[in-house]
């Protein structure tokens, strides 16, 4: 008789009811979102302070999403967790999640924390635990498709988490895990539009509109004032004054006659040598071509000098340079015109920017020195370069892009108010060329990297005995292979 009645009740829950319901525990609200097949329900299980979810929906992902939503309006910063598990999975990927959302469109900005099921058969036997996936889902842009990256491993989930976080003006959200020794940074996001009161809880997809899901979710909590969780912390201020002119010192590099950036092909089974992968390499040769004018003394070499076939330093107030073919990069409209690459730009095609004595150089790194005077807390940089580009501050990366025309906006935190160094290391293998550095202000607002007049942070050219202290860092790996 009461497994007929659960029949009758699954039943009742696939022919349709209302979409949203009073709150249940904890959630102030609880209902479905999106065109989900039979409606949803959340219930206490008496006695665990554990909620069981029964829910529809074809997925939460594209442009609309289809899920059970149990949560609450919240203000501020807050953190909200849970542990995570199946009693009926129908898809294997169906999902539970921890979810910001601004509002109960199927369409709405989210930012979000999944798991999916263990793999198995589709017959839904129970229990089902989640699988060792994990991911953060985000939708920045109401109705536009959402973003997901994913975390593969051997380790179960014990708990998820999504929150929010202001930090030194600059609001962050966060998409944690924890395997069962403390919470893990997923991914990071500076959200400056996220209104103050926000829609905060748990979500549940069956992945199969024509069937419905069961999932219990426990250890729920809301932490009000969390701290931020994995964050990459600049190194340590100068211990010495750095210059007063604020500016960049730029050195630019061709490689010698007949060489190119190459690939490492590497000699571990994975295509790393030394642990090092293309990317990387191609930074560090970068690094030294420029600060070096060329392959001199490169580490491990043991085969002779290698002057660059064109090379120069010089001054340059911000960071807004551009070649000959596509030009302008990510933030061409600054307000500032670009300039030159020192050294290499010396031809007579202007007629490209015709502020720019550009000639379409190919095969040539950068190196930009100089020293940021940081306030404590939460910074937001970012740089742009055709085909990469690497930010360090205190002489650690804070973040680089990885592919051509990449763009980026990195958080990062100084641990304590004072003057670091900076370093940015980029590299062109071919076509056109720009190299902006930018920084983005708490309200949104992007401004060319050292751009004091709109708010920026100050940025210095280092003197002589300043660039001493930044070193180069990591070059006694390397070893060199020419091109034939």
């Amino acid at each position: 008789m009461f497994k007929k009645l659960l029949l009758v009740a699954f039943s009742l829950l696939l022919a349709g009811a209302p979409s949203a319901f009073a709150g249940v525990g904890v959630f102030d609200f609880t209902g479905d979102v999106g065109s989900v097949g039979g409606y949803g329900v959340t219930t206490t299980v008496s006695g665990t302070g554990a909620y069981e979810i029964i829910a529809g929906g074809s997925d939460i992902w594209g442009t609309a999403d289809q899920f059970h939503y149990a949560y609450k309006k919240v203000s501020g910063d807050v953190r909200f967790e849970l542990t995570p598990m199946w009693e009926v999975a129908p898809d294997y990927w169906a999902k539970i999640e921890t979810m910001i959302r601004l509002d109960t469109s199927a369409g709405s900005v989210a930012y979000a924390t999944a798991t999916r099921r263990q793999d198995q058969d589709t017959t839904g036997v129970a229990p089902v635990s989640p699988g060792p996936w994990v991911g953060a889902q985000i939708r920045s842009v109401a109705n536009n498709d959402m973003w997901g990256g994913t975390e593969w491993g051997d380790q179960i989930p014990q708990k998820i988490a999504s929150q929010r976080v202001t930090s030194n003006g600059y609001q962050i959200v966060q998409s944690l895990v924890d395997y069962g020794s403390g919470w893990q940074n997923l991914d990071t996001r500076w959200v400056p539009s996220l209104p103050d009161e926000i829609l905060l809880g748990a979500a549940v997809t069956a992945h199969n509109n024509s069937a419905l899901g069961r999932a219990v979710i426990s250890d729920v909590a809301y932490t009000a004032n969390p701290d931020l969780v994995g964050i990459k912390q600049a190194g340590a201020p100068l211990p010495a004054a750095c210059g007063d002119t604020l500016g960049f010192l730029v050195s630019v590099a061709k490689m010698p006659v007949d060489w190119t950036f190459w690939d490492e092909d590497g000699d571990n089974a994975d295509g790393t040598e030394f642990g090092i992968d293309d990317r990387t390499w191609a930074y560090l040769q970068a690094e030294h071509l420029a600060k070096n004018g060329g392959f001199v003394d490169y580490p491990g070499a043991g085969d002779g000098t290698y002057p660059s076939l064109e090379f120069g330093t010089a001054y340059r107030r911000f960071v807004n340079l551009a070649d000959a073919g596509e030009g302008r990069a990510f933030y061409a409209d600054n307000g500032f015109p670009d300039e030159r690459f020192p050294g290499v730009d010396e031809g007579d095609n202007a007629w490209v920017y015709p502020q720019v004595d550009a000639d379409g150089d190919d095969q040539f790194g950068v190196v930009v020195e100089a020293c940021i005077e940081l306030t404590q807390g939460i910074h937001v940089m970012g740089g742009a370069f055709d085909d990469g580009v690497l930010i360090r501050i205190g002489g650690v990366e804070i973040g680089r892009t990885n592919d051509w025309n990449d763009t980026s906006a990195w958080v990062f935190e100084a641990p304590v108010a004072g003057v670091y160094s900076l370093e940015a290391v980029g590299f062109e293998m071919g076509g056109g060329a720009f190299m902006e550095l930018y920084e983005y202000l708490p309200n949104g607002t992007m401004i060319l990297l050292g751009d004091v007049a709109n708010g920026g942070s100050p940025v210095y050219v280092p003197e002589p005995a300043t660039i001493a202290l930044l070193g180069f860092g990591g070059l006694s790996m390397l070893r060199i292979r020419r091109k034939h």
